[in-house]
């Protein structure tokens, strides 16, 4: 217990100390997001955002062309992504493909937990979208991506916070898995919604980060709720870091007050799978 309350200490420390940093928000695709904003986008501004970052452009031709999203014909430049997918959908993956970057370390052992990790918060973007669409809530669709995509960023920041303490020397080598799954068990939350709070996002993204673990859902906002069910899903097939396979998901809080069916959280359950194949197609 000792040993455990130093190591939480210790990352604590390091955490507050402003030394373990994720990297900003990517700027081509808060660029992308503030021009969706607007009430009427500009196809060629968003366009022009995307070429200017060869890596994303090359990213988004690939999931334009990936199974999931694949017509009769194959997809070769960024205008024509743009057509297939949409404007929402192209900003929901630019997103998507941009914050990948906050999901990456050198260290082997941690890349795992990363690794997983980014699935898991892909999936429950796509998942999150998906209900909010089921609900007859499409002004909620692009709120409810970003923030199933954004939820456990608490997560990676105190990943990437012991992988930094390993390489200091600060930590051993082999850090139990225990420890590291209890210090992302408690701490995510609060580390989640203070880095969203510094990176200027809108309070929602605060909110659902900080609180998407609450027992009590009464009264919460909506898209909450939905990135909360996602989470739920994906938890009871054991996508992601944490496995708890008893979740009665037809009887949650959630899919009570969100009025979905046993048949319809079913269905979510089935298409989150499908979701989870994207992911690993094209990650």
């Amino acid at each position: 217990m000792n040993e455990a309350k130093s190591f939480i200490e210790i990352l604590k420390e390091h955490v507050n100390s402003d030394k373990a940093q994720l990297p900003p928000f990517n700027r081509t695709g808060l660029a992308i997001q503030q021009e969706m904003a607007r009430p009427d986008p500009d196809m060629q501004v968003i366009e022009k955002q995307i070429l200017r970052d060869p890596a994303v452009a090359g990213q988004l031709l690939k999931v334009a062309n990936s199974s999931f999203y694949r017509g009769m014909i194959e997809v070769t430049t960024v205008r024509n992504a743009m057509v297939r997918l949409g404007l929402a959908e192209v900003s929901n993956l630019v997103t998507l493909l941009t914050q990948k970057q906050s999901f990456t370390t050198p260290d082997p052992f941690i890349r795992e937990y990363m690794d997983q990790l980014w699935i898991h918060s892909v999936a429950c973007a796509l998942g999150a979208k998906w209900i909010a669409k089921e609900c007859r809530l499409p002004s909620k669709m692009n709120e409810a991506f970003f923030a199933g995509l954004l939820h456990d960023i608490g997560k990676a920041f105190l990943l990437m916070a012991i992988a930094d303490l390993k390489q200091s020397g600060q930590l051993g080598d082999s850090v139990p898995q225990t420890f590291i799954e209890e210090v992302l068990d408690t701490l995510h939350q609060s580390i989640g919604a203070q880095l969203l709070k510094k990176w200027n996002l809108p309070e929602i993204y605060c909110t659902v980060a900080e609180h998407h673990h609450d027992e009590s859902m009464e009264g919460q906002d909506v898209v909450l709720l939905i990135v909360s069910l996602a989470n739920k899903v994906l938890a009871k097939a054991g996508i992601g870091i944490m496995h708890t396979p008893d979740i009665d998901l037809a009887t949650s809080p959630e899919a009570i007050q969100l009025d979905l069916s046993e048949i319809k959280v079913a269905e979510l359950e089935l298409t989150m799978e499908d979701y989870v194949e994207f992911v690993g197609e094209v990650s």
